[in-house]
């Protein structure tokens, strides 16, 4: 089985992304380039060369730039004059903002949730998520792990049918995802899997069964304090 094999059941950051955008040529490259950042084959800091893009993506330099430009409004890309694209590097401050707005986005959203009718039926396919993503935890598999882990997030923020706030939590997690690979790319240890996520993810899956509101909220704001407390961590090493 090769790497690719390994996690093609695990959806990729532009999978989930609205599919009314999916059928052009500029989304299907747009969805590349953010799947190599995600999946941290694009690492942050690395030079986007427009011709080697095109070349690999087989397509128009016009349309490598729009995609580079779409990147950057979402703060995946940094477009510099007379340089080019490079895959972005946040720092502490945007790390700690992009947690704290996702801790206080998704606290609003399982309020929202828990409320919702028929939820042990809608939340049936986030239960088989988690259990993938103890499978590719318990075999290394990084990318899929790390797929699924933020999909987890913004398959919660779907089940409410609010476009607007569902791009957000979209956005907010890729950013997530393009933070964690500072780290993995900065350290010198090997890379390692939080293997305690998917478990928190079914606690927080059956509080919101159980209607416990007040707990649910708790867990996840403590699920995503805890990686910024970890990310903070590291930044001191670095």
């Amino acid at each position: 089985m090769t790497d690719t094999d390994k996690f093609l059941h695990a959806p990729t950051a532009s999978s989930l992304i609205a599919e009314e955008r999916h059928d052009s040529e500029l989304f299907r490259v747009y969805a590349a380039i953010l799947d190599g950042i995600t999946d941290h084959i694009f690492l942050p800091g690395n030079k986007l060369t427009e011709s080697e893009l095109c070349r690999q993506m087989v397509c128009s330099r016009n349309t490598v730039r729009s995609a580079l430009s779409l990147l950057a409004h979402d703060k995946i890309v940094d477009l510099q004059p007379n340089r080019g694209a490079f895959v972005h590097v946040p720092d502490l401050k945007e790390t700690r903002d992009v947690f704290n707005t996702r801790i206080e986005m998704e606290s609003m959203i399982l309020d929202m949730l828990i409320d919702l009718p028929d939820l042990e039926t809608r939340l049936q396919p986030l239960y088989a998520m988690t259990e993938q993503e103890e499978t590719a935890s318990e075999r290394g598999d990084r990318v899929g792990w790390n797929r699924l882990s933020n999909a987890f997030h913004v398959e919660l923020a779907r089940l409410l049918d609010n476009a607007v706030l569902f791009d957000i939590i979209n956005t907010l997690c890729a950013r997530s995802s393009l933070i964690v690979a500072v780290f993995d790319t900065k350290r010198h240890e090997p890379r390692s899997i939080n293997t305690h996520t998917h478990s928190e993810h079914r606690e927080i899956l059956d509080l919101l069964l159980a209607g416990k509101r007040n707990r649910v909220i708790k867990i996840m704001r403590k699920h995503l304090g805890a990686c910024v407390e970890r990310l903070e961590k590291r930044f001191e090493t670095l």
